[in-house]
Protein backbone atom coordinates (compact mmCIF):
# COMPACT_ATOMS: atom_id res chain seq x y z
CA UNK A 1 0.00 0.00 0.00
CA UNK A 2 3.01 2.08 0.99
CA UNK A 3 4.97 1.60 -2.55
CA UNK A 4 1.56 2.21 -4.70
CA UNK A 5 0.95 5.82 -3.02
CA UNK A 6 4.24 6.31 -3.21
CA UNK A 7 3.96 5.42 -7.05
CA UNK A 8 0.95 7.56 -7.06
CA UNK A 9 2.47 10.78 -5.29
CA UNK A 10 5.43 9.94 -7.61
CA UNK A 11 3.12 10.28 -11.02
CA UNK A 12 1.55 13.84 -9.43
CA UNK A 13 4.39 15.26 -8.74
CA UNK A 14 6.54 14.42 -12.33
CA UNK A 15 2.49 15.71 -14.07
CA UNK A 16 2.41 18.86 -12.37
CA UNK A 17 5.82 19.38 -12.89
CA UNK A 18 5.34 19.12 -16.97
CA UNK A 19 1.91 21.19 -16.05
CA UNK A 20 4.12 24.01 -14.56
CA UNK A 21 6.84 24.29 -17.42
CA UNK A 22 6.72 27.62 -19.37
CA UNK A 23 6.12 27.36 -22.81
CA UNK A 24 8.28 27.90 -25.35
CA UNK A 25 7.89 31.66 -26.33
CA UNK A 26 7.35 32.91 -29.84
CA UNK A 27 9.64 35.46 -31.36
CA UNK A 28 8.33 39.02 -31.89
CA UNK A 29 8.86 38.10 -35.47
CA UNK A 30 6.77 35.21 -35.24
CA UNK A 31 3.85 36.80 -33.46
CA UNK A 32 4.26 39.86 -36.04
CA UNK A 33 4.04 37.37 -39.04
CA UNK A 34 0.59 35.77 -37.76
CA UNK A 35 -0.71 38.95 -36.82
CA UNK A 36 0.01 40.61 -40.81
CA UNK A 37 -1.86 37.08 -41.55
CA UNK A 38 -5.05 37.75 -40.09
CA UNK A 39 -4.87 41.06 -40.87
CA UNK A 40 -4.67 40.22 -44.24
CA UNK A 41 -7.64 37.89 -43.63
CA UNK A 42 -9.55 40.24 -41.93
CA UNK A 43 -8.95 42.79 -45.20
CA UNK A 44 -10.12 40.05 -47.73
CA UNK A 45 -13.16 39.15 -45.23
CA UNK A 46 -14.27 42.31 -45.43
CA UNK A 47 -13.71 42.90 -49.56
CA UNK A 48 -15.44 40.41 -49.62
CA UNK A 49 -18.71 41.69 -47.92
CA UNK A 50 -18.27 45.01 -49.39
CA UNK A 51 -18.67 43.09 -52.43
CA UNK A 52 -21.65 41.00 -51.81
CA UNK A 53 -23.57 44.01 -50.04
CA UNK A 54 -23.01 46.21 -53.43
CA UNK A 55 -24.36 42.85 -55.04
CA UNK A 56 -27.30 43.15 -53.12
CA UNK A 57 -28.12 47.06 -53.26
CA UNK A 58 -27.95 46.99 -56.93
CA UNK A 59 -30.81 44.11 -56.59
CA UNK A 60 -32.78 46.34 -54.49
CA UNK A 61 -32.40 49.32 -56.47
CA UNK A 62 -33.96 47.66 -59.53
CA UNK A 63 -36.62 46.01 -57.84
CA UNK A 64 -37.57 49.46 -56.09
CA UNK A 65 -37.35 50.29 -59.76
CA UNK A 66 -39.53 47.71 -60.90
CA UNK A 67 -42.18 48.53 -57.88
CA UNK A 68 -42.09 52.31 -58.96
CA UNK A 69 -42.41 51.10 -62.68
CA UNK A 70 -46.15 48.90 -61.44
CA UNK A 71 -47.18 51.31 -59.38
CA UNK A 72 -47.13 54.17 -62.02
CA UNK A 73 -48.74 51.51 -64.43
CA UNK A 74 -51.66 51.22 -61.68
CA UNK A 75 -51.61 54.65 -61.53
CA UNK A 76 -52.48 55.00 -64.74
CA UNK A 77 -54.42 52.25 -65.67
CA UNK A 78 -56.76 53.61 -62.45
CA UNK A 79 -56.67 56.90 -63.77
CA UNK A 80 -57.77 55.98 -67.53
CA UNK A 81 -60.65 53.84 -66.27
CA UNK A 82 -62.20 56.84 -63.85
CA UNK A 83 -62.28 58.81 -67.26
CA UNK A 84 -63.97 56.17 -69.06
CA UNK A 85 -66.44 55.90 -66.51
CA UNK A 86 -67.02 59.26 -66.05
CA UNK A 87 -67.20 59.75 -69.88
CA UNK A 88 -70.34 56.58 -69.50
CA UNK A 89 -73.76 58.83 -68.48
Amino acid sequence: MKIRNAALAGVLILGLAGCDRPAPQETQRERDQKSDEQMRQAGRTAYNAAQKAEEAAKELSRQVERAGKEAREGWDQAKRDRERDQKKP
